[in-house]
């Protein structure tokens, strides 16, 4: 996933904020054990111009997640992030 943000990204989640190509790619590292074997369903995905916003919910979770998040893109790649869970993290 990090592959798709620029070397100087932002992605803000749950009150963290990663800066940096590497920074990001440490975060996202992180996200297959505490999935836990669920998986991500993507219920709606809307772009208007540089702007994409997904929602989206885990199938297989232990406990119920699902998010809302904001994008910025530029050239084709993701520059700013902005994750709004739900309810509490997975």
């Amino acid at each position: 996933m990090a592959a798709d943000y620029g070397a100087d990204a932002v992605l803000e989640r749950l009150g963290e904020t990663f800066i940096g190509h590497a920074a990001i790619a440490a975060y996202f590292a992180t996200v297959p054990d505490r999935l836990a074997g669920a998986r991500v369903v993507f219920d709606s995905v809307e772009v208007v111009g540089d702007r994409v916003t997904f929602s989206w919910h885990l199938v297989g979770a232990e406990q119920a997640a699902s998010g809302t998040d904001v994008c910025q893109v530029s050239d084709g790649m993701i520059t700013h992030q902005v994750v709004t869970l739900d309810a509490d993290d997975f």
